[in-house]
């Protein structure tokens, strides 16, 4: 039994009762009223010359009355998640996102107006979400022989029959894990679709040849609940080994990415990473393996061709039909299929392409780039030189993807 370290809340209702002591004051004094308010892209401005401070400036606070109608109206929406937030933190409650809406669903227009004044109050006041004690309705599924004792003292075994898992509990709740035998975490990027689903209902996580595991989904891109329940498990329990399993496409390497290193629009959110989740797959050797059977020797032929610049493989995808291993493989025109594929084997659009390219800037730029920058780089490189996106699926058209996942694990 693993003791979950208690999460302060960083001076979170001290910051507030300072905002609103000033905005107290300053309706005494007869002043405007200000709310501080940085996005992310106006906290990166607040580097920039001196020139453009003025307008940061102006930007990172909102005003009332303010010059229009419009800052008004933000004013009075923002005041209002305040407040929500302070009655939180003086209960030891929590309010979602969700229900701050649908409270004042004339006041905030949309759930997503609600979503950034969120994340951007946090920015501003310098904590995370889950501070405010506003957090977002529950997303995440795990399935697996561990139990997560709450605060509140209530147990749960997460060792459930069926296919649906169980829904993860807010991450300040959780007092005590017992992660009884497991040895392994996979994440995976999709609920249904043959994965989560179907390992969780054969019990994949207690009958692998890898030992018993943990198998956990946020049903697509992660939310922030998600990644900072996988950041605690990697925080507390050194040993576990954690591996992800998404789609071989740009949209599945970003979000095995934001699992490990955080999100860039959410980068002021602490305990939010897992730097030692491993990429399972599916990878380029898969597809090959796959896609293209008898073909591997071109294909690793074909390796040290993938350092190209990226940028110059935009017009061209390649094949390996019938190359020896010093040959460079011929170029063909784009198809709108992949011949000879199964049906979880697409082209790669313009937008995948772009996309592919983007991310490979984001690692390049990285100050330190590590051996797993270096792999995710090739593994990139590759799938725009194939011109080939997979689904998870791939790896399971002729068979149980049960049989790969104890090939991979057990390596």
């Amino acid at each position: 039994m693993i003791q979950v370290p208690c999460v302060t809340q960083r001076g979170a209702l001290s910051r507030i009762e300072n905002l609103l002591e000033s905005i107290v004051d300053a309706v005494s004094s007869g002043n405007e009223l200000v709310i501080p308010y940085k996005t992310p892209r106006s906290s990166q401005n607040g580097t920039n010359a001196a020139a453009s401070q003025s307008d940061d400036r102006q930007a990172d606070v909102v005003r009332f009355p303010g010059r229009t109608v419009q800052e008004a109206k933000k004013f009075e929406a923002l005041f209002r998640i305040i407040e929500m937030s302070h009655e939180a933190l003086l209960s030891g409650s929590f309010v979602t996102k969700r229900n701050i809406y649908y409270q004042n669903p004339d006041l905030f227009k949309s759930q997503s107006v609600v979503d950034d004044m969120v994340d951007n109050l946090a920015l501003s006041l310098g904590v995370g979400r889950e501070d405010l004690n506003i957090v977002a309705a529950a997303k995440g599924l795990i399935s697996g022989p561990i139990d997560l004792i709450l605060r509140d003292g209530s147990s749960h075994s997460c060792d459930i029959p069926g296919d649906t898992g169980m829904l993860l509990p807010f991450t300040t709740s959780i007092h005590k894990i017992n992660f009884r035998s497991t040895r392994w975490l996979l994440v995976i990027e999709k609920e249904l679709k043959a994965t989560f689903r179907t390992l969780a209902a054969s019990q994949y996580c207690k009958t692998s040849r890898a030992g018993h595991g943990i198998l956990m989904t946020a049903k697509g891109f992660p939310d922030l609940a998600t990644r900072r329940f996988l950041s605690i498990l990697h925080t507390v329990r050194p040993q576990l080994e954690l591996f992800a399993l998404v789609d071989f496409d740009p949209h599945g390497v970003a979000i095995m990415r934001t699992y490990k290193y955080g999100s860039q629009r959410l980068v002021h959110e602490e305990n939010a990473t897992a730097p030692r989740l491993r990429w399972l797959g599916i990878r380029s050797d898969d597809i090959v393996t796959n896609a293209f059977p008898g073909r591997q020797e071109a294909y690793e032929a074909s390796q040290g061709q993938s350092c190209q610049d990226p940028a110059n493989q935009d017009s061209v995808a390649y094949s390996f039909d019938g190359c020896s291993q010093n040959e460079r493989p011929a170029k063909r025109a784009r198809t709108s299929r992949i011949e000879g594929t199964c049906d979880s084997m697409l082209p790669l659009t313009q937008r995948d392409r772009k996309k592919a390219v983007d991310i490979m800037g984001e690692i390049a730029c990285t100050e330190l780039l590590d051996m797993d920058g270096v792999d995710q780089l090739r593994e990139l490189q590759r799938m725009l030189m194939l011109n080939i996106k997979a689904e998870i699926q791939a790896v399971d058209n002729y068979g149980d993807i049960a049989d790969w996942l104890d090939g991979k694990l057990s390596m």
